[in-house]
C-alpha cells in the first residue's frame, strides 16, 4: 500500500522562527500558491493524501486547512510550534500536541487520528510521545525513521507499519518512513529532500521494487518543494535586519538546488501508483493484526 503525506508547513514561516527567535505570520501567499499546486495535483491524479498540519500555521490560515478538509483529504497533526519532541520534557511536549490538536479540531470541526513529529523526533530518548499520543486517543503516529539519521531516526527499528502495544496499554500504529537497502546498507529515499537530490530513476527504481514485492510505501513531501516560484531566503528575514549576501546566496543555493524536479518525480509517482491517505493504511494494519507486538520486540 502506498501512502501520500504531507507535511503542511510554511517555508518563510520556519525560516523567521530559527534564524530570528520569531514565530512570523506567512507572507507573499507562498502557502496559498504551494497548497493549490499539490490540491491540484491529486486531484488530477486521483490521489489523496494525509496533511500533516502545523498548528502555528494554521492558526494564520485556517480557510487553508478547511479547503485541505473539503477536497477530501485527511487532516493530521504535526505539533503547534515545529519544536524537536526529544528537545521538550515529556509534560512540554504533551502541551505542545495539546494545544495543535485543540487549534486543528477547533478549524476543522472533527477529530483527528494521526500524527507527525517535527523532524522526526521520536527517538529512542522519547518513546513516551507514543503512550501520550495513544492516551490522547490518536490512532497512529508517522514519526520513526528506521535507521539512525544524524538528527533523528532508530536503528533497526520495524520498517514495516505494525500495532504496537505500549507501557500505558494502550496501543497505536506506527507508521515508519520508508527506506531502500543497497550496497550493504539502509538509505532514506522516502520523500523531502532525499527525493529532490535523487536522479528519477533511482526514485522509480525504489517505488517499483516495493510495488513487485507488495510493501508499504510512505511518501512525504513539503509544500515549498513543489513550488513553481525559487525560495528566496532574504524575503524571510526580519524587517531591517542585517545579512551577509554570500549568506543568503548560499543558502538560495541549499534551497533551491534541483527543487524544480520534485514536481514532476512526485506527479509521475502518483501518476503510476494508487496513493491513499495514513488513515487507510493505519485501518488496514489494524483490521490484518491478530495481536500487537511489545515495543521494542
Amino acid at each position: 500500500m502506498m501512502t501520500l503525506s504531507i507535511d503542511w508547513e510554511d517555508f518563510g514561516q520556519l525560516f523567521g522562527k530559527y534564524r530570528h527567535k520569531v514565530i512570523s505570520e506567512p507572507v507573499n501567499g507562498a502557502i496559498e500558491r504551494q497548497t493549490d499546486v499539490i490540491l491540484d495535483l491529486l486531484d488530477e491524479t486521483g490521489n489523496k493524501a494525509t496533511f500533516f498540519i502545523l498548528g502555528m500555521l494554521a492558526r494564520h490560515r485556517p480557510q487553508l486547512v478547511k479547503k485541505i478538509a473539503s477536497r477530501g483529504h485527511e487532516v493530521g497533526v504535526h505539533g503547534q510550534n515545529h519544536e524537536s519532541m526529544y528537545s521538550l520534557s515529556r509534560a512540554s511536549a504533551r502541551k505542545d500536541l495539546e494545544c495543535a490538536y485543540k487549534t486543528i479540531t477547533d478549524i476543522v470541526g472533527a477529530k483527528v487520528y494521526g500524527y507527525r513529529a517535527p523532524f522526526f523526533s521520536i527517538n529512542k530518548t522519547n518513546l513516551y510521545m507514543l503512550e501520550i499520543l495513544a492516551d490522547m486517543g490518536f490512532t497512529y503516529d508517522s514519526s520513526i525513521f528506521p535507521m539512525k539519521l544524524p538528527r533523528y531516526g532508530i536503528d533497526d527499528f520495524n520498517e514495516e507499519a505494525a500495532l504496537y502495544k505500549l507501557a500505558n496499554g494502550k496501543e497505536i500504529v506506527e507508521l515508519p518512513l520508508t527506506v531502500s537497502t543497497w550496497l550493504g546498507r539502509k538509505w532514506p529515499v522516502s520523500g523531502g529532500g532525499y527525493i529532490r537530490l535523487m536522479p528519477e530513476f533511482l526514485v522509480n527504481r525504489v517505488f517499483d521494487g516495493l510495488h513487485k514485492k507488495n510493501m508499504d510505501g510512505m511518501l512525504y513531501i513539503h509544500p515549498y518543494e513543489i513550488d513553481p516560484e525559487p525560495i528566496d531566503v532574504s524575503a524571510n528575514y526580519i524587517k531591517g535586519t542585517h545579512f551577509s549576501k554570500l549568506n543568503v546566496r548560499a543558502q538560495n543555493l541549499r534551497w533551491n538546488i534541483f527543487r524544480g524536479s520534485v514536481y514532476f518525480k512526485i506527479k509521475r509517482l502518483l501518476a503510476r501508483f494508487k496513493f491513499t491517505t495514513c488513515l487507510e493504511r493505519a485501518t488496514y494494519v489494524k483490521g490484518k493484526t491478530d495481536g500487537s507486538s511489545l515495543l521494542g520486540q
